[in-house]
């Protein structure tokens, strides 16, 4: 597969040099390219190949980076944009859109490449079937439904999920805590787990690259028909986003339970968001243990 990528750059010389190291860092081939904010925003909407990646500069003529991605999300909001610009003012801004990326100019190319691998192939995750337990299962979940648990510790949201891949469900545990306690804590053997956390380590998620989660929720559960995913770190997301993004994205996951007929597992504790927050949550999700749901 070869992923089609879009280059928004005032420079000649800097669209040359991304050409040269992006083509030659994998499958990827360089379809389209503009200097100002209006070429970029006419081409994306009359460009006939599916982009995959906008290399995004935010000093351009005629519209600035963050206007350009605003109007180009319009068109396609799931289009994946990487910022790469001196402007470091732009950085916050361009987060709260849900870029993939910010790259500080200036900067080796070897991190271009490194990202636009991790975003458009990301790393594919291994799915096991957990250890069975011999006993009736505990919780009854209906397919292609997010199920909002509201408690201040996530031991009810965790039971519920060692319940459903211990009777035949692939799970895949996306976490604040570190996977080794898990693991300990709740007895996973097989079920792979992510760790929010910004050290970069080993099955790990920025918390900051909401992106990246919706991507990998999407791929696993597509590539797994009927499996769970228990989210557990909501209040760490708001924390490092604006809490209007972390819904956008949420509703974005939601969707794609509801598309694949997975299930979703989301804890939250309640004094972490205000009055108006949890009630914009209940309203885009099942509210498990209400009307009789167990």
């Amino acid at each position: 597969m070869t992923y089609n990528i879009m280059i928004v750059e005032d420079e000649p010389e800097l669209i040359s040099l991304y050409k040269m190291a992006i083509e030659e860092a994998g499958d990827y081939k360089v379809v389209e390219s503009a200097v100002d904010g209006e070429e970029a925003i006419e081409k994306f909407k009359n460009t006939e190949k599916k982009i995959d990646l906008i290399i995004m500069d935010q000093r351009i003529p005629a519209k600035k980076g963050i206007e350009v991605t605003k109007e180009i999300m319009k068109i396609d909001p799931e289009v994946k944009v990487l910022f790469a610009s001196a402007d470091s003012l732009a950085k916050f801004e361009a987060k709260t859109l849900g870029v993939v990326g910010f790259l500080q100019k200036p900067f080796e190319m070897y991190m271009l490449t490194s990202i636009i691998r991790e975003v458009l192939e990301p790393q594919k995750i291994i799915s096991e079937e957990e250890i069975a337990i011999d006993r009736g299962q505990k919780y009854s979940l209906e397919p292609g439904y997010s199920y909002l648990i509201k408690e201040e510790k996530p031991f009810v949201a965790f039971d519920i999920f060692v319940d459903q891949v211990t009777h035949g469900n692939r799970g895949l545990c996306i976490t604040r805590q570190h996977p080794s306690k898990v693991r300990v804590n709740y007895g996973l053997k097989r079920t792979p787990i992510l760790w929010f956390s910004q050290t970069g380590a080993e099955n790990s998620i920025d918390p900051s690259n909401i992106s990246k989660l919706v991507h990998t929720i999407r791929n696993f559960v597509k590539e797994n028909k009927g499996s769970v995913v228990l989210l557990d770190g909501v209040e760490y997301l708001k924390l490092q986003n604006d809490f209007n993004l972390v819904m956008k994205y949420l509703n974005m996951i939601n969707d794609i339970i509801m598309a694949e007929e997975a299930k979703l597992i989301l804890p939250v504790n309640p004094k972490t968001l205000t009055e108006n927050e949890m009630a914009y949550m209940e309203r885009e999700m099942k509210v498990f243990g209400e009307y009789g749901m167990l």
